[in-house]
């Protein structure tokens, strides 16, 4: 496997058509400005349904479209899917999120709760389960409105507060399970069968068919660099806020999320699929 050209391939993939980049991020943007709803005091509960309905649309079209561009990439094309058929696309993104959640939520939970009772419990550890869930943004329904992939950025931000109390968690996360993930949606996407995602055993074989050596080199080679393409629009963000600069703050964050955020997200899941599918 030519770790190099599967990363020349993937930073060149998004940049085929910017229309779509463009079309991808306005879909995040509106999950992204849902989840704020966390942020702000709205007593109307009608509102706050509305607001999540359609942030919860918006998020699942989000994977359901990155999904599209696996199950489009194993299939060896090199053209970005359309925006159509949306009925598929949100079911798709229905899957990728359950997948999600079955390999990235519960099995991390219950490695806690697991290693919380040894130590003696929960209230005697001093932690509230359902506060970590509500003030770090592990709520399920975040994860539903702003996308799988942002959502694995925020558990990285995540990580790092239980970094030091809960490292073998964040090591089994990262190290084991979130490569597991991705191999799981690239599988689900070839075979087209929802179950796919889910057959452990296969999925282990396949890894044993490419390389362990050569998943370790692409996991942390195609990882860095999403995380360096994320950090860029943090970086930049953070300049102008300190800046007076004639262009307001707000509009330079809008800019890069409808145009950054899903660049990265597209290279990402590219280099999933060609890391599936090397030949």
């Amino acid at each position: 496997m030519n770790i190099t050209e599967l990363i020349k391939d993937s930073l060149k993939y998004p940049v085929s058509d910017w229309k779509k980049i463009i079309v991808l991020g306005i879909f995040i943007v509106i999950g992204g400005i849902s989840s704020l709803l966390n942020l702000i005091d709205i007593t109307n509960y009608v509102i706050v349904l509305i607001f999540v309905g359609i942030g919860l649309i918006s998020g699942l079209l989000v994977d359901g479209y990155l999904f599209r561009i696996v199950k489009t990439s194993v299939d060896s094309e090199n053209k970005l899917p359309k925006f159509n058929d949306w009925k598929n696309l949100l079911i798709d993104g229905v899957k990728v999120f359950l997948t999600f959640i079955v390999y990235l939520i519960l099995p991390p939970l219950v490695v806690l709760l697991i290693i919380l009772l040894l130590l003696g419990g929960l209230s005697s550890f001093g932690l509230d389960i359902t506060a970590i869930i509500g003030s770090t943004g592990m709520s399920p329904i975040n994860f539903l409105v702003t996308g799988i992939l942002t959502g694995i950025e925020n558990l990285f931000i995540i990580s790092f507060d239980m970094l030091n109390q809960y490292v073998i968690i964040v090591l089994i996360e990262f190290l084991i399970i979130l490569p597991l993930f991705l191999v799981a949606i690239a599988n689900m996407a070839y075979e087209r069968e929802f179950g796919a995602a889910f057959r452990l055993g296969e999925i282990i074989e396949i890894i044993g068919d490419i390389g362990w050596t050569n998943l370790i080199k692409w996991y942390i080679t195609t990882g860095v660099i999403f995380l360096l393409i994320f950090s860029i629009g943090t970086i930049i963000s953070f300049l102008f806020s300190v800046s007076t600069g004639s262009i307001p703050f707000y509009i330079i964050s809008l800019i890069l999320a409808l145009i950054l955020l899903p660049y990265s997200q597209m290279y990402y899941v590219r280099a999933v699929a060609l890391f599936y599918k090397p030949e």
